[in-house]
């Protein structure tokens, strides 16, 4: 009790911190708490207070940002804007500059504020819409405020409020006020070394639910992170139950209220018969050997036939269109592919398909331990073709082939929509590294200090549909271009003399290209001795993690494996002098193995290197990086001829 009480004096202490304090004096104690940082909040926090209104419970979310500034470059942050939407309605929005002013501050409001529709990558069209603006006269020693009310018109859509951010954080508070008859559920993520704390207070006919933490610092900046989901503290809140009506009504109590809310959506699909589609369906799967050869053309013809397009507008971000709208437009976006998909496959009389719903990797939850629209931000179809196994059927993805998931949902979950009563959540599995990656084989012959090669590069997998994005669409000029790229090696003289491309188009075959090369420059020359190192190309030969200020995991797409073998000629004349030893090092992550030998009249190097992970854990990271130094140590190694004595 006494540690309790304890805890809250200074989590209050530090709340009231900036109050009344000098604005020269505030500014030396931040530096001082918060050394070398460009800014820092004194105050985030959030006000929520549900509110039962005719059949709808609603959320009306009071916004307080207070920005301390210290450093100069700090300036980047005077631009700021506030998001809203069909559900997420802004009612109010206020902002201004606290400009030093003796012992106090002086405001200076912002007046100027800029509505614009949100464009997002890969989005045609939301409703979401910013409201920019920028803070006058920023300079170290100024606090920027922002005040905003967003009314939430469906409390399922409530935003996680996050107990960090980009800058340290001085004091972050939640609060959320609700009726008695209003049954509150709440996850917290990544807190375990955060001091959070909760409270709740009845008050009348109100209780009050409270979070508070203090002195948070700024997270890790580091390149290939994971969004900030994974590492950030955060509070998602939601509603289990609410009075509605009279009656108590289930809103997000678990799996099956989600499952529920999404069979609704569906169910308000406009659907209309379409016989173009079913005769499309018809000749598609005339003459199929089996049903999963069915399933195969169906989805090959929606990868092919519609263009993936977003369009979310309120609820059409959750509501797909009809399946022959679709069809006869020839474009939609991930609800309306799968839904299309979904009808086609039924239409082909395949009773094992299900909508499904998914999210993708930017997201870390679970459905078991997060059971809100905030667990998924995608919508497939699955098939399956015997009990327990499944085939996810992303169409969004072109390249992908059947058997695949697309590799932003690897390693996810899957809720399908059994029947609309009834959903499962499935495992979504992560491909193993033989799936994808690249097989290459060249020949080489001397050309004076230079090489001259011919060989054929092979990718398969996520490997393969990466590159295809990449070589869809190209033309003459560019193709080129972006083929030299795609196979330079040795150094910057490296040409391509002539390429071709086999298998774009044709999802269940390797992408392969041919080729012919030149490399200048590249081979030693000393005395009657030649050295030449077969290692062309080096991948991850410095790719050291450093293991004591990384904080962060480490992201990558897929998994995958590089092999190559390349062959060199031994030029009339000259004896080998040397041949590197063999060498092998396996790794939970990272892996490779390299050997050289004498065939005939060539040295023959193969390489095999692998990457096994999708998320590189901090307490993996001294295992990559000693198979890295010895792949370093590797990729060292050269081959001597020596010129025949005569």
């Amino acid at each position: 009790m006494c540690k309790s009480i304890l805890l809250l004096s200074v989590f209050l202490s530090a709340a009231f911190v900036a109050r009344g304090q000098a604005p020269g004096q505030l500014v030396l104690d931040m530096k001082k708490q918060y050394p070398g940082e460009k800014a820092v909040y004194l105050e985030l926090r959030q006000d929520l207070t549900v509110e039962i209104r005719n059949d709808s419970v609603q959320v009306l979310a009071r916004h307080h940002a207070d920005m301390l500034h210290l450093e100069e470059q700090s300036a980047l942050y005077a631009n700021d804007q506030v998001f809203s939407s069909h559900f997420n309605r802004l009612q109010k929005l206020e902002a201004r500059t606290l400009v030093p002013n003796g012992e106090k501050f002086r405001p200076v409001k912002v007046t100027n504020f800029r509505d614009n529709f949100q464009t997002q990558a890969g989005i045609f069209f939301d409703d979401t819409r910013s409201t920019s603006f920028s803070f006058p006269a920023v300079a170290p020693g100024v606090r920027t405020v922002t005040d905003y009310t967003v009314k939430h018109v469906d409390a399922r859509f409530v935003m996680p409020f996050y107990v960090g951010s980009y800058v340290p954080v001085h004091h972050a508070e939640l609060t959320i006020t609700a009726p008695r008859g209003v049954r509150i559920g709440y996850k917290t993520f990544h807190a375990q070394h955060t001091a959070i704390a909760y409270t709740k207070e009845e008050k009348g006919n109100q209780v009050i639910y409270r979070w508070k933490a203090d002195n948070l610092p700024s997270p890790p900046h580091e390149e290939k992170g994971p969004g900030a989901s994974y590492y950030l503290p955060h509070i998602v809140f939601f509603v289990e139950e609410a009075p509605v009506g009279g009656q108590p009504r289930k809103l997000l109590a678990g799996v099956p209220e989600l499952y529920a809310m999404y069979a609704d959506f569906v169910r308000r699909i406009e659907r209309q018969p379409s016989p173009s589609l079913k005769l499309s369906v018809d000749s598609l799967v005339a003459g199929a050997k089996s049903e999963e050869e069915k399933v195969r053309r169906i989805y090959y013809w929606v990868q092919d036939n519609v263009k993936y397009i977003a369009f979310e507008q309120g609820l059409r971000g959750f509501i797909p269109h009809d399946a022959g709208l679709v069809y006869a437009r020839r474009y939609g976006d991930c609800k309306d592919m799968a839904n299309l998909t979904h009808e086609m496959l039924q239409l082909a009389g395949v009773k094992t398909a299900y909508l499904t719903w998914v999210g993708t990797r930017d997201l870390p939850y679970k459905y078991a331990e997060l059971a809100t629209p905030g667990v998924d931000n995608h919508m497939i179809a699955t098939y399956e073709p015997t009990p327990g196994k499944y085939v996810f059927l992303d169409a969004t993805s072109k390249h992908t082939p059947y058997g695949m998931p697309s590799a932003m949902i690897q390693g996810k979950e899957g809720l399908l929509g059994l029947d609309p009563g009834h959903s499962r959540v499935v495992d979504i599995p992560a491909m193993d590294k033989a799936r994808s990656g690249t097989d290459d084989v060249s020949v080489l012959t001397l050309e004076g200090t230079g090489l001259r090669g011919t060989g054929t590069l092979s990718m398969a997998g996520y490997t393969k549909i990466n590159q295809s994005y990449g070589l869809d669409g190209l033309n003459d000029t560019a193709e080129p271009r972006y083929v030299k790229a795609l196979l330079e090696r040795g150094n910057n003289k490296f040409f391509v003399d002539k390429y071709s491309i086999a298998n774009l188009d044709a999802r269940d075959l390797p992408l392969s290209i041919s080729y012919d090369y030149r490399l200048q420059d590249y081979v030693q020359q000393v005395d009657d001795e030649v050295y030449i190192n077969l290692s062309l190309e080096r991948p991850h030969a410095t790719d050291r993690i450093d293991e004591t200020t990384r904080k962060l995991p480490r992201y990558n797409e897929f998994a995958y494996t590089d092999r190559s073998r390349t062959e060199l000629v031994v030029p009339d004349g000259y004896e080998v002098s040397y041949l590197p030893p063999s060498v092998q090092a396996q790794g939970e992550t990272i892996g490779f193995k390299m050997s050289y030998e004498r065939k005939g009249n060539r040295i023959v190097q193969q390489r095999e290197v692998y990457v096994n992970y999708l998320l590189l854990q901090p307490q993996q990271f001294g295992g990559w990086n000693t198979v890295v130094a010895k792949l370093g140590n590797a990729y060292r190694e050269v081959v001597i001829l020596k010129k025949k004595r005569t």
